[in-house]
């Protein structure tokens, strides 16, 4: 036991980032029955899943998944909100360690050379500070044996937030936002791409194609949460 740390938890105690309510000790970023809230999707295992039907007719992906299931006013939507506004890169290891455990025991995702993050503008992560994505990607490249390149697409344009933007909209407002980086090569690599949520899928699926567009590659992509 530390006395010491006893004492300080007594007055400044760790409190879950949802609901605020207070928890033993900081190993986690939620309580017990806010941490039961998080639903696993189960996507990696198994194809032709919801998230996969997304891209079907728009663009030619290998695999697709998500690890959680995403809905607004709950615990994921806290945890990325912290990742993406507040620097919770805590939460971005956390998360990747969970998708490398899954991989690990998949069929699906197999012989990835590549990992790219969706970028931000480079406006935008200079004002932020960072690329909520890029811990993420890291990780999961690191884990999975692959090359990490963090500047292998380019977005082109500081485009406004999609948050309250419907589905139309947000395929319009990204199209033609993203650029392969000509400095790398990726002819006849398979690429696996990473965000931190996916909701319509215009993101990913204009990253995609700009992949696509200058480079014999195949490519998949993981996200942290998904709404299907």
């Amino acid at each position: 036991m530390n006395p010491l740390k006893d004492l300080r938890d007594l007055f400044v105690p760790y409190r879950c980032l949802h609901c605020k309510s207070i928890i033993p000790q900081k190993n986690s970023f939620l309580c017990v029955e806010c941490h039961q809230q998080l639903e696993f999707t189960n996507f990696i295992n198994y194809q032709n899943n919801p998230l996969e039907k997304l891209f079907l007719g728009k663009v030619v992906i290998v695999d697709a998944a998500a690890l959680y299931f995403y809905q607004k006013n709950s615990p994921i939507q806290t945890l990325l909100k912290a990742l993406k506004y507040h620097g919770l890169q805590d939460f971005g290891q956390y998360a990747a360690k969970a998708i490398v455990d899954e991989l690990e025991i998949s069929l699906r995702f197999k012989n990835i050379d590549i990992v790219i993050p969706v970028p931000l503008h480079p406006k935008k992560e200079k004002k932020r500070g960072y690329n909520q994505v890029d811990v993420l990607a890291k990780s999961i490249a690191k884990n999975i044996q692959a090359k990490y390149v963090k500047d292998g697409l380019i977005k082109t344009e500081n485009n406004k937030s999609q948050t309250k933007q419907n589905k139309e909209e947000r395929h319009k407002s990204v199209q033609s936002l993203f650029k392969a980086n000509p400095k790398h090569s990726f002819h006849q690599k398979n690429i696996l791409l990473i965000d931190d949520v996916l909701t319509t899928g215009a993101t990913l699926i204009s990253c995609a194609k700009a992949l696509r567009e200058l480079n014999n590659v195949k490519i998949s992509i993981i996200t942290i949460a998904c709404v299907v």
